[in-house]
């Protein structure tokens, strides 16, 4: 198995002034609830952003910076149910930000849905293609739940654009491919392995089946 993250790293970004018709107590609020988050106290956090969100004296850049945080300290509590809705209202603010969608994936995976994680984590990595931790997280999630047809693709990505030499990565590759139907990139990623560990059984056995 491949090892899963437990979570993706958050980055908060720091709070704007107040716009001219938002409340300066609730961008107070929400400041205060941001630095409690970065220092990772989400318990007092969490109060802070929802009576920053409830007050309605937010608006713009500060209501999604508002939803997707107090999301990521539901999360943080391994409150996953109550974090989801606050991470789709942050997508529906901006659905530009690769975060919030890695933030929820990872809620689906916390919360047994891996199609729906691997929907958004594949949406993270379309949005940030540079960003390994996404693209690993694909990979694993997708291995881990038997999505093959995901997963083949996925580990090979990062096994081509990162890791060339993981021999544990082109393994799940060549499993991912050869369980999804696909014999000939399984017969690929195979060879790939024998050729990174000449003395590989699976890879010998591997390309025995898929010729």
């Amino acid at each position: 198995m491949l090892r899963i993250f437990t979570a993706i790293a958050l980055t908060l970004a720091l709070m704007a002034p107040a716009a001219a018709r938002e409340s300066k107590k609730a961008v107070e609020k929400l400041n205060a609830g941001v630095t409690a988050l970065q220092g990772g106290d989400a318990a007092t956090a969490l109060p802070l952003i929802t009576e920053a969100i409830e007050s309605e004296g937010l608006e713009g850049e500060n209501l999604w910076i508002a939803y997707f945080s107090r999301g990521a300290a539901y999360s943080m509590l391994k409150q996953c149910p109550n974090a989801i809705p606050d991470f789709t209202k942050a997508i529906e603010l901006k659905a530009t930000d690769a975060q919030s969608y890695a933030q929820r994936g990872n809620c689906y995976v916390e919360t047994k849905q891996p199609e729906l994680a691997v929907a958004d984590l594949k949406q993270s990595v379309a949005l940030d293609p540079a960003n390994k931790d996404y693209a690993g997280f694909l990979c694993a999630v997708a291995f881990n739940a038997k999505l093959h047809a995901e997963a083949g693709p996925a580990c090979e990505a990062v096994v081509v654009k990162y890791e060339p030499t993981n021999q544990e990565l082109v393994q799940a590759s060549a499993q991912s491919y050869e369980a999804a139907g696909n014999k000939a990139k399984a017969n690929e990623m195979w060879k790939k392995l024998l050729a990174l560990d000449p003395k590989s059984e699976a890879a010998k056995q591997g390309i025995a089946r898929t010729k």
